[in-house]
């Protein structure tokens, strides 16, 4: 069968959570307004960015969106100025290897541009499917994906590889093959262990080597 890996971004191609929470406790600050705190900023990932703050803040949201592009594009390298250590291997090895790549991210667009290019990855993949503002879309984007591939699922083994449990059953509903990965700081690998997923990897390095043995 042929093989393909769509990606999951924040927590999985890199350490993105943090970063993200801090820049939205940032913008509430920088409007005077009484910042959420990070379990509760947490609590309402699924939308995209806008789509947070709409819920955290209807109000403000706008305002709070437009300080918060400029506060993530500009405390990006302080947080997280590089993929995770051995990301950018694997995707190299994916490359070389002519496996099709995508991410489909619940980031939005604007975000994830600031994400991959100070990455510099965004090469790697042929599509990037972002998030929305009314709620989770990761499986209408994944099948995006396979209309653009023009992918059956059936004759194509399609890995998507991402950190939350929601992504296994994401996976699932589209037909495919979840991989749990528990390398980022936020990971609960144990809840994570308590899903159907197919296989947990917690260190980007046995990714890499099962990445070998077993499909390339």
């Amino acid at each position: 069968m042929k093989n393909a890996f769509i990606f999951d971004f924040d927590g999985t191609l890199g350490e993105t959570i943090p970063l993200v929470v801090a820049t939205v406790t940032k913008s509430f600050h920088d409007l005077g307004l009484p910042a959420p705190s990070p379990s509760e900023i947490r609590s309402h990932f699924g939308p995209d960015e806008l789509g947070l703050l709409r819920s955290l803040d209807f109000k403000n949201s706008d305002a709070l969106y437009k300080h918060y592009l400029r506060n993530y594009k500009d405390m990006h390298s302080e947080y997280s100025s590089a993929p995770f250590s051995g990301i950018e291997d694997v995707l190299g090895l994916l490359s070389e290897n002519k496996i099709p790549t995508a991410i489909v991210t619940g980031k939005g667009r604007d975000s994830a541009e600031i994400s991959l290019a100070q990455y510099g990855i965004a090469d790697y993949f042929s599509v990037v499917e972002c998030g929305s503002s009314a709620g989770v879309v990761k499986p209408q984007k994944m099948r995006r994906v396979l209309d653009i591939w023009k992918t059956d699922v059936k004759s194509t083994q399609v890995f998507y590889v991402g950190d939350a449990v929601q992504d296994v059953y994401d996976s699932l509903e589209v037909g495919a093959i979840p991989i749990s990965v528990a390398w980022s700081s936020v990971a609960d690998a144990e809840e994570l262990r308590n899903t159907p997923t197919s296989r947990i990897f917690e260190r980007v390095d046995d990714f890499q080597k099962w990445l070998v043995d077993s499909v390339l």
